[in-house]
């Protein structure tokens, strides 16, 4: 099954011997795609070791020349950046210095917003032979790209480079959504044993650290990555506060990564403590949300020995959002089977729906950040419907330190929106976070439209882990920003939907 099969039934082959045949040149392809697009996001950052504008200018170049020549490679370099660009700065982190080191974890969106570049120019140069069925999808989508530039326009005055993190955050699933509708749309692409091949690397590196913790942190040189990473929370007495929190106190590099069970309340009494797996990408969250997609993407794919290895160390990273995300997914894709698309979609969102009041009835009740951090959002969108400009709360905010947790669970709400994607949106796009968080779930249901028509398993577990991610966002900040999390789905179905439009197939 590939990700651009948009028939309703799949062709049987040959023979043993063409089967062989066109899965060792499909092998073979994958490996030469993945070459390339660890050239693509490699070299860039060995060059930034010559000098900052060298290693920027030559990522624009590199990964736009990719995209002119090779879009197929392109398409792969994108999560191949996200997934283990981390891994190659921190065998690199010797010789990187602290002001370098935010600069040089920002090129893997360099390397989506070269792309992006050049496969929009691309394709207005040509703008009278597009395919009209993308219009709705564009038009759309380009719409929210005006209003957020407004937005970040609106933030940077107030908030300066935050406000330039948070615009890379919120534009990254747009920016995929639209190079994998366009470019699917516009020639048949395989790489799904590319991305499989993504995934063997991913099981590779988390169960390497997982089996050997100490040798994992040697041969990435993680020590020193870590150590660039954790100077700020050390200057900020960021673990002294943790410690008071949680009980947990860390004395060295290793102990930081520990944390209670799933780090839930709900869990406290077991008193289980877990070592989190960080992943190639050095961040926990993310890496689960990485392993969620690749194992529906495997799993709905026919790929059981890849998905169950996959679905073990989602497990052992301990983030509830992404195995919420496969449970629901699985329970639709059920109903999907059973009594079709349309209710398959519907049933999910009654779960989602039954998920997410549960959600903040318990985490009030358990005084969980999360809630806290959407309780605010919710409470002050009435005061200022407009938003404060990209940038403004949020995680990443300066002000985010100064967050008096124990004050935050006595009155039922932090200061501002935190922990949240939506609740951050609305803080900082008001009403308008509303149009971005529709789109996604318009989204969502035009593939699952699809699903109805070509009755394709991976199409429908696409799309139930779309709208599964959306309403994942009222509970993590990673589940939008994430490069990893929401973008990946969104540009799955982006792949899905553009392959339809090119076959003339309308949801």
């Amino acid at each position: 099954m590939t990700i651009a099969d948009t028939s309703v039934s799949q062709p049987a082959g040959n023979g043993r011997a063409l089967r062989a045949g066109t899965a060792l040149a499909a092998a073979l392809e994958a490996i030469a795609l993945l070459v390339v697009a660890l050239a693509v996001v490699a070299i860039p950052l060995i060059l930034h070791l010559l000098h900052p504008a060298v290693g920027i200018v030559s990522a624009l170049i590199i990964a736009g020349s990719c995209a002119m020549r090779m879009p197929q490679a392109a398409l792969v370099a994108i999560p191949f950046a996200f997934l283990f660009q981390n891994l190659i700065v921190s065998l690199l982190a010797s010789q990187i210095s602290t002001a370098d080191f935010d600069i040089i974890r920002g090129y893997n969106f360099l390397t989506l917003a070269s792309v992006w570049l050049v496969t929009a120019v691309r394709f207005l140069v040509r703008w009278d032979e597009r395919n009209r069925l993308l219009d709705p999808y564009l038009k759309f989508s380009i719409s929210l790209l005006f209003i957020i530039g407004f937005y970040f326009i609106y933030g940077y005055t107030r908030t300066g480079m935050t406000a330039v993190i948070y615009l890379r955050n919120i534009v990254t699933p747009l920016l995929l959504f639209q190079i994998c509708l366009v470019l699917f749309s516009q020639r048949h692409i395989n790489i799904g044993a590319a991305l499989s091949g993504l995934a063997v690397l991913a099981i590779i590196a988390g169960f390497t650290e997982f089996l050997g913790r100490d040798f994992w942190l040697s041969v990435t040189n993680g020590r020193a990555y870590w150590e660039l990473a954790g100077d700020a929370n050390w200057i900020t007495l960021a673990y002294d506060r943790a410690a008071r929190e949680s009980g947990l106190v860390a004395t060295g590099l290793v102990d930081t990564f520990r944390i209670a069970a799933f780090n839930s309340p709900l869990l406290a009494d077991f008193e289980i403590e877990v070592l989190r797996l960080f992943g190639p990408n050095m961040h926990a969250i993310s890496f689960a949300y990485a392993l969620v997609f690749f194992s529906i993407f495997c799993l709905y794919r026919a790929r059981f020995g890849l998905a169950a290895l996959l679905f073990v160390l989602m497990v052992l990273c301990n983030a509830k959002g992404p195995l919420i995300v496969f449970l629901l997914v699985g329970g639709g894709w059920i109903v999907f089977r059973l009594f079709g698309a349309r209710l398959g979609f519907v049933a999910t969102c009654i779960a989602l729906s039954a998920y997410a009041v549960l959600g903040v009835l318990i985490g009030l009740d358990i005084e969980d950040y999360h809630v806290l951090g959407l309780m605010a959002g919710l409470s002050d969108f009435p005061l200022n419907p407009v938003g404060w400009g990209i940038g403004s709360g949020g995680n990443l905010s300066p002000d985010f330190r100064t967050i008096d947790w124990s004050a935050a669970q006595g009155n039922g709400r932090t200061p501002f929106a935190v922990e949240s994607s939506v609740a951050v949106l609305l803080h900082q796009m008001g009403v308008f976070a509303l149009a971005v968080v529709a789109f996604y779930v318009w989204v969502a249901w035009r593939g699952m439209e699809l699903a109805r028509i070509t009755d394709n398993n991976l199409h429908a577990a696409a799309a139930l882990g779309l709208m599964s991610m959306v309403v994942n966002g009222l509970f993590q900040e990673e589940a939008y920003f994430a490069p990893l999390a929401l973008a990946l789905f969104l540009g799955l179905v982006g792949m899905i939907l553009g392959a339809a439009a090119r076959n003339r197939l309308s949801p």
